[in-house]
């Protein structure tokens, strides 16, 4: 009887093994992360954090329907597997660390390349967008945040490609220019 209570117990912990592994087992947080605009930052960088709270701020009274919310990480790795997985679209990373994230070098090898755009340039941080963030929602938040205060004015030698809706908004198209993704 005991034997048969271990092989039961081994077959049950292995069939739930893989979703011990996923970031969450909870289907109101893939309910949360669509009705929220969820921005990434982690601990390591408590900058991130700071910047991350008053873009959600300027987010939330510009275009209260996104509903931003920060989602703070415990490091810049677990935002790479979040955003290489698909479960995040945007966070606030250090310039090198964009970069090197976007290579899939040094701490981020693991993760391989993630297709990362950029949104914004926050001094020596930048909004970053996984590249199928949609072209309008881009549009929208650069748009929203131009004039917050918070944004430099986009430069050339920034590292990353500009997010294509942060593209259209600096050369001057409007919302209805853009095709409905």
């Amino acid at each position: 009887m005991i034997r048969r209570s271990f092989v039961l117990g081994a077959l049950a912990a292995g069939a739930f093994a893989p979703a011990a592994g996923a970031h969450t087992l909870y289907p109101q947080w893939v309910a949360y992360r669509r009705k929220h605009l969820l921005i990434g930052c982690h601990r390591k960088d408590p900058e991130t954090y700071r910047l991350c709270q008053s873009l959600v701020e300027a987010l939330n009274h510009a275009m209260p329907k996104a509903q931003a919310r920060v989602a703070r990480a415990p490091h810049p790795q677990r935002l790479a597997s979040l955003i290489g997985t698909d479960q995040m679209e945007l966070a606030v990373l250090s310039a090198p660390d964009a970069v090197k994230m976007a290579a899939g070098a040094g701490r981020f090898a693991p993760y391989g390349r993630i297709a990362l755009t950029r949104l914004l340039e926050l001094g020596d941080h930048l909004l970053v967008a996984e590249a199928g963030f949609p072209v309008r929602h881009g549009w929208m938040a650069t748009s929203a945040l131009h004039d917050s205060g918070l944004v430099r004015p986009l430069t050339a030698e920034a590292p990353g490609d500009l997010h294509a809706g942060a593209q259209a908004f600096a050369d001057g198209l409007s919302l209805d220019d853009l095709p409905n993704d």
